[in-house]
């Protein structure tokens, strides 16, 4: 319930924010410049303007909206793949049989809840990789390194759980990249400023009761489509905050049963 108060008070912020630099410069314009004539053809320049602006706005709009919602997508599916991993060295360890099977299968439960209870905030403070969660792994993947197969089922095994293992340590670098990314006033600079520009045109036309709805149309989805750009940029942080629900489910499973009882938390358990 709390990261849907946040995202429901992030998004009335953006649009009160929109809604305020749209009457601003709206009012400020009229202040400033004489609307002019029905005669002398200034609102068709500002009408040609505003249409000129508002199509490079758009175009900004619509690339950043785009890019941003396949990376968290991509982050998504990244999420679901590793945790496809994670099971598969869990469930190999068994097949493969002997000594290992237990400290693998410990070691990688611990991995799951480092991640889930520790790095998952981290990532969403733009904070990195938990050191505990790359510690963790390493251990797995010395201990992969370290089987000495005997039969072909066994060396079968030891390089598909070799493999698994190192796509695990690519995906958490691809999470790390993403959390880490961002475009910043590279593309706030210009949102803003297009919005702005896009505003002053309409001066050419009285605050009537018309023009003012019509305005606030504009400037309350502008708000929505920024708030969105905003949520989708980091997919660890609220108000579009991503849920590690792939890790979550393997820890309700019998990855669960691997860990200490104190290990686990109410929310997983439930």
């Amino acid at each position: 319930m709390s990261g849907l108060v946040i995202s429901i008070t992030t998004g009335f912020a953006f649009v009160c924010g929109a809604l305020a630099i749209v009457f601003g410069c709206y009012f400020a314009a009229r202040k400033i410049l004489n609307p002019g004539l029905e005669g002398d053809r200034t609102h068709d320049a500002a009408t040609t303007v505003a249409v000129r602006i508002a199509a490079l706005h758009g175009l900004i709009l619509a690339l950043v909206y785009a890019q941003e919602l396949d990376d968290y997508k991509g982050i998504r599916n990244n999420l679901i793949e590793e945790a496809v991993a994670i099971s598969d060295v869990y469930n190999d360890a068994v097949r493969y049989g002997g000594a290992i099977v237990v400290p693998i299968q410990q070691d990688l439960a611990n991995y799951v809840s480092t991640v889930v209870g520790e790095e998952w905030d981290m990532l969403g403070h733009r904070q990195g990789l938990s050191p505990k969660a790359w510690t963790q792994w390493n251990d797995v993947y010395d201990r992969l390194l370290d089987l000495t197969p005997e039969t072909d089922r066994q060396r079968y095994l030891s390089n598909r759980m070799r493999d698994r293992a190192t796509s695990i340590a690519r995906f958490r670098q691809i999470r790390e990249e993403t959390a880490a990314g961002g475009f910043g006033g590279m593309f706030w600079a210009p949102a803003l400023i297009g919005l702005c520009l896009l505003s002053i045109p309409f001066y050419v036309y009285r605050p009537t009761r018309t023009h003012v709805f019509l305005l606030s149309i504009f400037g309350a989805y502008s708000g929505v489509v920024l708030f969105f750009i905003f949520a989708f940029s980091n997919p660890f942080e609220q108000p579009g905050k991503l849920d590690p629900v792939a890790f979550e489910n393997l820890l309700r499973g019998d990855m669960g049963k691997s860990l200490p009882p104190a290990a686990l938390g109410g929310d997983i358990t439930q």
